[in-house]
């Protein structure tokens, strides 16, 4: 299972979205081996636009596996992984925290096209796979 970011998933539903992460995507969601966590669903919830609804969003995925987030247990690992990133000088989103903490939690890897996963990856036993050269072609 790999835990795929907001990042990936807005390059591939998008009309017009990044054709090399859609290509690369479709295997691995045919396979069943991605996920995503409740609050990448929100991230994508907030990035809806005006002709999209939240009902067809929630239906596409469906069939993607989620990786729960304990909030009782797992906001004290949030708040760790965000003092320790911050004490070697890396400064993510309070959200790039939460989905770094679920992925490590869950211990899978983590799919994305953000640079700040990778710099997170360098302080953390973050397991990551960049996508982000898929946007340079």
């Amino acid at each position: 299972m790999q835990l795929v970011d907001t990042s990936v998933w807005v390059h591939a539903l998008r009309p017009g979205g990044n054709e090399a992460v859609r290509a690369a995507l479709r295997p691995l969601i045919i396979s069943g081996e991605v996920a995503v966590t409740e609050w990448i669903l929100l991230e994508l919830m907030t990035g809806l636009r005006t002709t999209e609804r939240k009902d067809t969003l929630l239906r596409w995925f469906e069939p993607i596996g989620r990786l729960d987030f304990d909030f009782v247990d797992q906001w004290g690992k949030t708040w760790e992984t965000a003092a320790k990133l911050r004490r070697r000088g890396v400064s993510p989103t309070a959200a790039d925290c939460l989905i770094a903490t679920v992925a490590m939690e869950h211990r899978v890897a983590l799919i994305h096209c953000d640079a700040d996963f990778e710099a997170m990856r360098r302080a953390l036993p973050l397991r990551t796979q960049d996508w982000t050269g898929y946007l340079d072609g």
